[in-house]
């Protein structure tokens, strides 16, 4: 489970960690440590391209700098304030700078901008070609992830449930959206992403909502999850995986909700199913791919939401969300491996480890290269190789 967060208060969510803490130790063994690997002939292996030390990024304050790709450079930040531009094929470092502060959020690319956040809350973008600062705005709210960048905005999202759309030319607010979040939440927030003019969000009270890019006015919100039970533990229903927009769809999932695909004209769902998960889903081949918070891995189908196949080989692996890479299915855990996945059956297929440390943050997937970066951040360039 995630860290626990508090609208009003923090000690109360700490007393709750720590309750929980108290019930695992009633439990065996076996039920509380990671499952061990499983041997298996592989059909396929991830090969190393390039790799780069980026530094550490901070997980016990949640920080999500998750590289971001445009115009065929890849950037990335540490938490303590460094940010490289890599050209994507070879790894060559095009331009670093260093901006001496604690990065929580980023990286947003786009536009010809970097933009990453501080845990006061400063955006700063950066011109994609040479790191030079252009613009700093102060938002009144922390934020734990990328902002998103298009349609002329850039978009941020505070762990409070607000929403801010900014100029991307000189970073001036052009509007805001608030929403009310529950008591307790998961400490997190999803990246909100832009599509076609529209900046879709998901929130820690289980909604998912659409926004005019332009003015922020609301086009539709649908919820995706609907908080069961008495105690407020039960009642934790926070989308903290970024929505995923294919065509005319988009899917999203929830912790102890639903995974769903619903209509990005207007939020009408398509389907629905039970799931629970920390993560954004990966769409490819048929199927919506979604890492569960117990550590099995499911399968979707697009169409109908039917469950295709499930893999219960690493449970408390605390996996990484799924990629979609290849016409294969990578996840990450929790030691650094990357676990391959027959899209069609759920198998493993193959296993590389790729550095020691967890792999929390959202993997990048460009073509035929994807993009891993681990929390000690180590960030690197794998392709795919069959037979």
């Amino acid at each position: 489970m995630g860290f626990l967060n508090r609208a009003v208060g923090r000690t109360a969510a700490v007393a709750l960690a720590v309750a929980l803490g108290a019930c695992a130790s009633n439990e065996s063994k076996e039920d509380v440590e990671p499952v061990e690997l499983v041997d298996f002939a592989p059909s396929v292996q991830l090969r190393e391209v390039w790799s780069a030390d980026v530094g550490s990024i901070d997980e016990k304050r949640y920080a999500m700098l998750q590289p971001g790709l445009a115009d065929g450079k890849l950037v990335a930040a540490s938490s303590d304030g460094e940010v490289t531009a890599f050209d994507r094929s070879s790894g060559r470092p095009q331009w670093e700078t260093d901006l001496d502060i604690e990065l929580s959020g980023g990286v947003g690319v786009g536009l010809g901008l970097a933009v990453v956040v501080d845990y006061r809350g400063r955006a700063i973008a950066l011109d994609l070609n040479n790191g030079a600062q252009l613009w700093k705005y102060q938002v009144s709210g922390e934020v734990v992830s990328a902002p998103a960048v298009g349609s002329g905005v850039v978009v941020l999202q505070t762990v409070d449930g607000k929403l801010v759309g900014l100029n991307a030319s000189n970073g001036e607010e052009l509007w805001s959206h608030n929403t009310t979040l529950p008591v307790l939440t998961l400490r997190g927030t999803a990246a909100p992403v832009i599509s076609g003019g529209l900046v879709v969000a998901g929130l820690d009270n289980g909604k998912l909502i659409a926004l005019d890019a332009r003015d922020g006015i609301p086009r539709w919100e649908q919820r995706v999850a609907i908080p069961q039970g008495s105690a407020e533990l039960e009642r934790v229903v926070d989308i903290d995986g970024s929505p995923v927009v294919r065509g005319d769809l988009v899917f999203a999932a929830s912790y102890q909700g639903r995974v769903v695909a619903l209509s990005k004209e207007n939020g009408r769902g398509l389907w629905a199913r039970d799931a629970s998960t920390h993560h954004a889903v990966a769409v490819g081949g048929g199927n919506v791919y979604l890492s569960g918070a117990s550590g099995s891995v499911y399968a979707y189908n697009v169409g109908a939401g039917q469950i295709a196949w499930s893999n219960n080989e690493l449970l408390r692996r605390e996996l990484s969300g799924p990629a979609y890479f290849q016409d294969v299915v990578v996840v990450g855990d929790l030691e650094g491996y990357l676990h391959v996945l027959d899209p069609n059956s759920g198998q493993f297929i193959g296993r590389e480890e790729v550095d020691n440390d967890a792999i929390r943050i959202p993997m990048l997937v460009d073509g035929d290269l994807l993009f891993v970066l681990s929390d000690d951040g180590k960030l690197v360039a794998l392709t795919l190789a069959r037979g």
